[in-house]
């Protein structure tokens, strides 16, 4: 019993010797490995800044509107006979859109017309005899009362008459053109919607932080309206813009206020309904230095890169501006390398390569492998 117990505790003493033999064994295989790890760097992408200018705006999405979209409706009822109205086409002032069956309304303007001659005529014999004072007052007052009833019948079934042809009141572009020869006029449904496509405008809803940039500035404010354009098939359309009213109060609800901004020149490629960015230009700063957003981490920190020590330098500058792609750096920093990528996983005082270095070894490497 002893004897087995002794080899039994040989035998687990001969398993510990042998795990550390195998950990020993590890360490000092991967003790170069390890110093080679340590002694490689990270790369960087580094720049210097440029001079541009740098503008400062608010970019708010919005949708195009006709300032007036007039919706032609017929002021009589009846069939559609005629019908010129198309969507796209530009019509005058009194130009023919529609016309109603008139034959019921010519029928009325007859009989109210046939009323008329016989009220006149009995009128003007009264009248006479009234002068001569061979009639009383009350046949006077009677006969001219039944005149002017059947005057005013005949002039509402002339004006009935001539609202038979459905006519734009304005000048503009027709948008909608829905009715047809057939269908039924009335004045619930327009034979035709109509607006002035040179007026155009866009109404935005500014939040409420902006309320007193826009009204204090207004007249320095620069707007541009740009339609984005599907890519590769056309460039984006891009129009000046001016703004025509700013709403003097603020929507409780949704805590924003309405500028209303005109289309200085629409062309052929801004449409009601299209949906358009518009940005306003407050600030601009000429001739400055910049460099790419990119250069800042999220706490808008950077890293400098100093060429003698090859090393990296935490900097947190003071707010600066910026136009979403470039952003004002200190004229200090003129002849300054900066990290502009690989900033993210350094620390200050870290020793860097440049990217372009490291990436000229891989390949030197690679071609001795290759030979």
């Amino acid at each position: 019993m002893v004897k087995k117990a002794s080899k039994i505790i040989r035998f687990f003493v001969f398993i510990a010797v042998a795990a550390v033999f195998v950990v020993l064994l590890f360490l000092i295989t991967n003790k170069k490995d390890v110093s080679e790890k340590s002694e490689i760097l990270p790369a960087v992408v580094v720049q210097k800044p440029v001079r541009s200018n740098i503008v400062e705006s608010v970019t708010i999405s919005g949708y195009v509107e006709a300032k007036a979209m007039i919706p032609v409706v017929p002021f009589v009822s009846g069939t559609i006979t005629e019908y010129y109205a198309v969507a796209g086409n530009l019509v005058h002032k009194d130009s023919l859109l529609a016309k109603i069956d008139d034959a019921p309304f010519r029928q009325q303007m007859l009989q109210a017309q046939a009323a008329y001659f016989a009220a006149k005529s009995t009128f003007d014999r009264v009248e006479n005899l009234y002068k001569s004072g061979a009639t009383t007052q009350q046949n006077y007052d009677t006969a001219k009362a039944q005149y002017d009833a059947s005057t005013a019948q005949y002039d509402l079934a002339k004006l009935q008459m001539d609202y038979t042809e459905v006519k734009s009141p304005v000048e503009g572009t027709i948008l909608i053109a829905s009715q047809a020869v057939g269908s039924i006029g009335t004045s619930e449904t327009p034979v035709a919607v109509i607006a002035d496509l040179n007026y155009q405008v866009v109404r935005l809803k500014v939040p409420e932080k902006y309320f007193d940039l826009f009204n204090l500035e207004k007249d320095s404010l620069v707007v541009t309206v740009t339609r984005p354009a599907e890519k590769g098939m056309f460039e984006d359309a891009v129009t000046a813009a001016s703004i025509e009213n700013i709403a003097p109060y603020i929507s409780p609800q949704s805590k924003n206020f309405e500028v209303v901004c005109r289309l200085e020149n629409p062309g052929e490629r801004f449409r009601p309904g299209m949906f358009v960015k518009v940005q306003v230009a407050y600030k601009t700063y000429n001739d400055v230095l910049v460099l790419p957003m990119q250069t800042k981490k999220l706490d808008g920190s950077f890293y400098i890169y100093d060429e003698k020590s090859q090393t990296v330098h935490f900097v947190m500058p003071p707010f600066s501006a910026d136009d979403g792609n470039n952003f004002i750096v200190d004229e200090k920093y003129a002849d300054t390398w900066f990290v502009i990528d690989g900033q993210n996983f350094l620390f200050d005082g870290q020793k860097v390569r440049l990217y372009e270095e490291a990436l000229d070894e891989v390949l030197s490497e690679v071609k001795s492998e290759n030979l």
